[in-house]
Order: C-alpha cells, then sequence, then structure tokens
C-alpha cells in the first residue's frame, strides 16, 4: 500500500494526533511573531530633552520651569539640540536666565520620560547626536538582512535534516541569542547580535508552515495557511501587550525569549517529525511508526490488526540501506528543476510574488501607522486587522482558488492604493479606510502565497524553495522603509508606488497553475503537471476506491491483503 492513500485516510478526521501536532507548530509560530517585530520596541523613540548638569536634579522632570531659560526655542518649542553656556558659579538653587550667556552649545546628554525605555534612551541615540538617527534605524536594516541570509540556509537544512531538527535548533538558538542581546554592554554588541537573531528565528516559520502543509491532507492546506497567520498576527499582538506591560527594552527581551527556551522540552517530546519528509529520504521505518501512533491517538476504538510494513511510497522512495547513491542530493534536484523551462518560470514569478507583497505589506504598515493616541494599542490594532483578512482568504480560496484569490487581491489592493491619490488630504478618515482596506487584501495575497509556495515544488526541495521565495520578499521588506522619502517629492507617491508593484503581480499570478486540492508533487514530472487533468487523473488513479463497508480484518487473510485493506481500516476505526 502506498504511503499517500494511507496518510490520507488518516487525516480523513481530524483527531487528537493533528491537534496536538498543529498546537505545538502554531506555539512555534507565536514565538516566532514576538522575535519578528521585537526590534520595533528595543527601538522605539521617545521624547527627549537637553540635559542641564548645572540645573538638573537626580529625578530631572521633562519641562521644569527653568528649561525656557537654558535652552533655545525651535518652532516655539525648547530646542532638543542645543543649549544656553552656563555662567560660572552656577548651581541648582540660582538657574536663572542672568545664569546663562547668549551663546548656544551641542548638547551632548539628554532627559527622557523612561530612561530604560529603549536603546535610543539608554545609550543617547538621538537624532542630535552625531549619528544617532542611523544608528537606531540601521537595527531595523541589520535585522532583515540577517533574514534574508537565513531563510535560504534554514530551508536547505530543513529539507537535508528533518523539519523538526532545525526548528528545535532554531528556536534553541534564537533563545540564547535573545538572552543575550538583552546584556548588550553597548551598541555594537547589540547590533552584531541583531543581525544574528534572525538568521535563526525566521527560518521557524518556513520549517513550522511546511510541516503543517505536510501533515495535512490537501483539502485542509488552505486553512492551514490561514490559521498560521492568524496566530502569527495574535503573537504579534501579543508582543505588543507584553511590551505594553515591560516598557524597558531588556526586560522585555528576557520575558521573549525565557520564554521559548522554558518550551523546547515541550516540543522536543510531543512533536512529531514529518512524515512526508521521512519517507523521502528513505526512512520509511520511522515514518511508519509515527503513522501507526497517530493512527492509536486518533481511534477511539481498540487497534485493529494492520500490517504497516507494507505502508510505503511507490515509485519514489524506498527504504534504503544508507549509502548515498540510494539517497538523491538537494543540488542535484535544484539543477533539474532549474533546466525545466515551466518550472524556472514558475520559481521567478514565485519570488517576484513575495517581493511585491513584502514591499506592500510593510510599506502601507509604515506609511500609515501614524495616528495619534496609545502607541502600544495602536500596533496591537494595526496587526489584528490582519486576522479578518486571513480569515476571508480561506473562503475565497475554497471559491475562486488559489490563483484568482491570489491575482484577485493583489488588484484590489493596487486599486486601493491608486485611489488614495484621489482621496481629499484635508479629510483623514477616507485615505485611511483606502490603507486598511489595501492592507486587509495583501494580508489576503500573503495568505494564499504561503500555501502556492509550498505546493508548487516537488518534496525534496519543497522547504528549500520555499524559504528562497521568502528571502527574496525580504528584498520587499529592505525596500519598504525608505518609501516614506518618496513622499516629500508627492505626498501620496508612496502609494502609487505600492499600487503599481500590486498590480504587475497580481497579472503575473494568473500564469500559476489552478491547483484546487491536488496532492503535493513528489516528483519534478509531477511539479510540471500541476494544474492539468492528466495530473489529476494520475492522482486519483493511484488510489482505489473503498468499498462500503470495509470488510473486517481477519487472521486467514495474506500480508498483501490486509495491506491493501489499510485505507477502509483506517476510515473504519477512526
Amino acid at each position: 500500500m502506498e504511503f499517500e492513500p494511507a496518510l490520507e485516510a488518516l487525516s480523513k478526521r481530524f483527531g487528537r494526533f493533528h491537534l496536538v501536532t498543529l498546537s505545538l507548530i502554531c506555539m512555534t509560530y507565536v514565538f516566532q511573531a514576538l522575535f519578528y517585530l521585537s526590534y520595533v520596541f528595543t527601538t522605539l523613540r521617545s521624547d527627549h530633552r537637553c540635559h542641564i548638569p548645572e540645573c538638573d536634579q537626580e529625578l530631572s522632570e521633562m519641562a521644569p520651569s527653568w528649561l525656557p531659560m537654558a535652552v533655545p526655542l525651535a518652532d516655539g518649542l525648547p530646542d532638543p539640540c542645543r543649549r544656553f553656556v552656563a555662567l560660572p558659579g552656577i548651581d541648582g538653587d540660582s538657574c536663572t536666565a542672568e545664569a546663562f550667556s547668549n551663546l548656544t552649545q551641542e548638547c551632548t546628554q539628554w532627559v527622557y520620560p523612561n530612561k530604560e525605555l529603549s536603546i535610543m534612551t539608554e545609550w543617547d541615540l538621538t537624532p542630535c547626536a552625531s549619528g544617532g538617527d542611523w544608528q537606531v534605524t540601521l537595527v531595523g536594516t541589520m535585522n532583515n538582512i540577517g533574514r534574508v541570509l537565513g531563510l535560504p540556509l534554514s530551508g536547505y537544512l530543513s529539507d537535508r535534516y528533518g523539519r523538526k531538527t532545525i526548528l528545535l535548533a532554531s528556536l534553541a538558538v534564537s533563545g540564547v541569542i535573545g538572552i543575550a542581546r538583552s546584556v548588550s554592554p553597548s551598541y555594537m554588541f547589540f547590533i552584531v547580535l541583531e543581525f544574528i537573531d534572525p538568521m535563526f528565528y525566521d527560518g521557524m516559520g518556513s520549517s513550522a508552515l511546511v510541516m503543517g502543509m505536510e501533515v495535512l491532507p490537501s483539502s485542509a492546506r488552505g486553512a492551514w495557511s490561514v490559521a498560521s497567520h492568524v496566530v502569527f498576527a495574535l503573537g504579534q499582538a501579543l508582543l505588543g501587550a507584553v511590551a505594553w506591560a515591560l516598557p524597558y527594552w531588556r526586560w522585555l527581551l528576557r520575558a521573549l525569549y525565557s520564554s521559548a527556551l522554558l518550551t523546547l522540552p515541550l516540543l522536543w517530546l510531543f512533536l512529531p517529525e514529518s512524515m512526508r519528509w521521512l519517507v523521502s529520504k528513505g526512512r520509511v521505518r520511522d515514518a511508519q511508526n509515527i503513522l501507526r501512533k497517530a493512527a492509536k491517538m486518533n481511534r477511539s476504538e481498540s487497534t485493529c490488526q494492520i500490517n504497516f510494513d507494507k505502508v510505503e511510497l511507490s515509485g519514489v522512495t524506498k527504504e534504503s540501506d544508507g549509502s548515498a547513491d540510494e539517497k538523491p542530493d538537494i543540488s542535484t534536484e535544484l539543477m533539474a528543476l532549474l533546466r525545466s523551462r515551466i518550472l524556472a518560470f514558475r520559481l521567478f514569478n514565485c519570488c517576484f510574488a513575495w517581493v511585491a507583497i513584502m514591499f506592500v505589506y510593510d510599506g502601507l504598515s509604515i506609511n500609515s501607522v501614524t495616528m495619534a493616541g496609545n502607541r502600544y494599542l495602536n500596533f496591537i490594532l494595526v496587526v489584528l486587522i490582519e486576522i479578518p483578512g486571513a480569515l476571508v482568504t480561506a473562503k475565497m480560496m475554497t471559491l475562486f482558488g488559489r490563483r484568482l484569490s491570489l491575482s484577485g487581491s493583489f488588484i484590489l489592493a493596487a486599486f486601493c492604493c491608486f485611489a488614495f491619490h484621489f482621496l481629499p488630504a484635508d479629510v483623514p478618515w477616507p485615505r485611511t479606510a483606502a490603507v486598511l482596506l489595501a492592507k486587509l487584501c495583501v494580508t489576503i495575497s500573503f495568505t494564499v502565497i504561503y500555501v502556492l509556495s509550498t505546493e508548487l515544488f516537488p518534496t525534496s526541495v519543497r522547504a528549500t524553495l520555499f524559504a528562497t521565495c521568502a528571502t527574496m520578499g525580504r528584498m520587499g521588506s529592505v525596500l519598504a522603509p525608505q518609501t516614506p522619502q518618496l513622499g516629500r517629492l508627492l505626498d501620496a507617491l508612496p502609494m502609487l508606488v505600492f499600487g503599481g508593484a500590486a498590480m504587475v503581480s497580481g497579472l503575473l499570478a494568473l500564469t500559476f497553475p489552478d491547483m484546487g486540492d491536488e496532492a503535493l508533487p513528489d516528483t519534478i514530472a509531477e511539479a510540471e503537471a500541476l494544474g492539468r487533468k492528466s495530473m489529476r487523473r494520475r492522482k486519483t488513479s493511484s488510489v482505489a476506491p473503498a468499498p462500503a463497508p470495509a470488510p473486517a480484518l481477519t487472521q486467514t487473510q495474506t500480508p498483501v491483503e490486509v495491506a491493501l485493506t489499510i485505507p477502509e481500516a483506517f476510515v473504519t476505526h477512526l
């Protein structure tokens, strides 16, 4: 009996095995979300004023009565960068206008409402300090570059050493680096670790997504992408809540990363390796053991006698003796894939879609999060608005399929961005509504592309190429922070650029195959045939129709007869 029908039969009923496995995978999504934008809060900008050592006491106020006499005014407010030179003999009791000359000098220290809020406040990285402003923005840049370098590496290692192994290793290493970053003695130490950290934690998301895709039946892959996006948004909202409760960057990092380290034993003990990956690597017996345990967890009745030794992946990989010649090399598989014009163009198109999504997705957040009020609450609301978009995706993919959902959401996002230019600037709510609607649409695109990226390529290189596409998407994230500069030329120019990128990608998305609920491809030939009727016939013809009712297993049956009844036995007892 082939492995695919047995796994599909196991998944006909969502049981305890799926609940436990997917819950553990979702835990890693939460931690990735907590780490993903932690730099937003470790680099928070704060109100500040010039520190006047002659007048400031140990507990300095932000607006003492003597401040207008100690610093000049800039646009009607105290200048945060310059101060008047103090005359000799001044002390805290004589901070009057007569105590300062008319000469000014640069400020070298500053006062903040919360000195321990972020690296800006602790290390005086203000816009007035030499290089202070770019040192703060460099943190996000280094974080994105670390993701660009780390994602393809994690995808390659995931295909080579296993989804679970790389997921847990990434979580462990990132946890240690995060704790070390929380005790950084200097900016240089902090920025180096900020670069290294995402090289590990960003790979958790791709490994977790692929694991979920490979444990679920084809009909549930769209729902899993939606669920993972919702969990990720909730994790980011949790980040805002924790930062609100701990407005001190060192304690924030310790709380986030130490909680990740505490969950490692739980994940190690109860999270199974991907059965599809095990079979693709020739480890059929390991996959059989997990399949047997999964069947027992999902069964409410007594375990029936099933010959699991006959469950294997026919035509792809058999149990081998461990020799290198019998196991396909990933680099060989990649070269063979790139020689296919169909798959090479599909890979390019997928990478371009990722770049456009990340560019528009991050760019909208950067250009729209300017609302007044509590910054933590604003952050939570901005990330939670993604949940409705993710939930709508499930229905859209059911009604219209992957291709039309991706293309349609891109084009709608483009129209919203273009409409921004023609809406009145003096009335804020129409433009705000356009930005929010555009973000909802690009969230749909984001959710759909996660599904497509794991469906388009063979099992042996699936994680590698998913990570490659996601890595290219990070280039969009790197470009997005620069778009506010375009607003100096025309206030709506950033939105017009976002609309152009979304429109081009939406049209190119029409060239993707219309997947439906086809089985994941295991070979290059199957990947090339995606969306064709012949592919659907070939996939469905490999599974014989189950008789009704399923015959009971008896001791007189031969091993071959027992193996051939596995799907019926699964369906009967699940």
